[in-house]
């Protein structure tokens, strides 16, 4: 796999765009510990109370950013509107934002999963399957592919500039592999809270990029913690 080289964050490439990546809040489904892709699952009450501490953090360190971006599913949807209402930006939905597509699979309990689907779970945590694909789903190598296409068309738009991004968790780990030149199977290890905020700068012309801050979630003191979940 391609490695992509680090952006100097010394301010040497003063066309990258910083890319403010949010997670979406906690929903009803990473509670009932559910597959969730594309299942339009609703935020759950702690998610309801993590989006205003969330929405106030961004609005008074990120309030400036030229645009919003959200993935149309409702509990990354939900997120960006919170964000939105305080820094005056109405959220526009890309659907390449989406977290990546489980097909049969998606919205099941683990629960079922782990039941039935042993094999399909044991395969999906094996970081050397470079092109794991759930039943009917979407490839890793495909939603890889998407990722990057999308992460380039939004830093493309804003050059040199900030902007926010309301997205998943699967598709900011993915992301993260990429940057780093791994193989998008290891994304676990940048698998990020709920309502957190990561940072990158990237360059769009060169496909490359730089990690300033990984799952900050330091504005969510107030709540008690929890383990981040898929």
């Amino acid at each position: 796999m391609t490695a992509f080289p680090q952006i100097p964050t010394n301010g040497a490439i003063d066309q990258a765009t910083t890319l403010l990546l949010v997670r979406h809040a906690e929903t009803e489904d990473n509670v009932n510990m559910r597959l969730s892709g594309w299942t339009d699952t609703d935020l759950s009450p702690r998610g309801e109370s993590q989006t205003e501490l969330l929405a106030d953090h961004f609005n008074r360190h990120h309030g400036q950013v030229d645009e919003l971006y959200t993935s149309p599913l409702i509990r990354a949807r939900r997120t960006a509107e919170a964000i939105g209402a305080l820094t005056g930006h109405t959220p526009v939905l890309l659907d390449d934002l989406r977290e990546m597509y489980f097909g049969d699979l998606d919205g099941r309990p683990f629960e079922e999963l782990r039941d039935a689907y042993a094999h399909l779970l044991a395969a999906d945590e094996n970081s050397e399957v470079e092109d794991f694909m759930w039943p009917g789903g979407e490839s890793r190598s495909g939603f890889m592919s998407r990722v990057l296409r999308v992460t380039n068309t939004i830093a493309a738009r804003h050059p040199g500039r900030p902007v926010g991004v309301v997205t998943h968790g699967g598709f900011i780990a993915t992301l993260l592999t990429i940057l780093h030149g791994e193989s998008p199977a290891r994304w676990r290890k940048w698998v990020v809270p709920n309502a957190s905020l990561s940072e990158i700068v990237w360059d769009s012309s060169a496909c490359r990029g730089a990690l300033v801050r990984h799952g900050d979630a330091s504005h969510l003191e107030a709540l008690l913690p929890l383990e981040p979940t898929e």
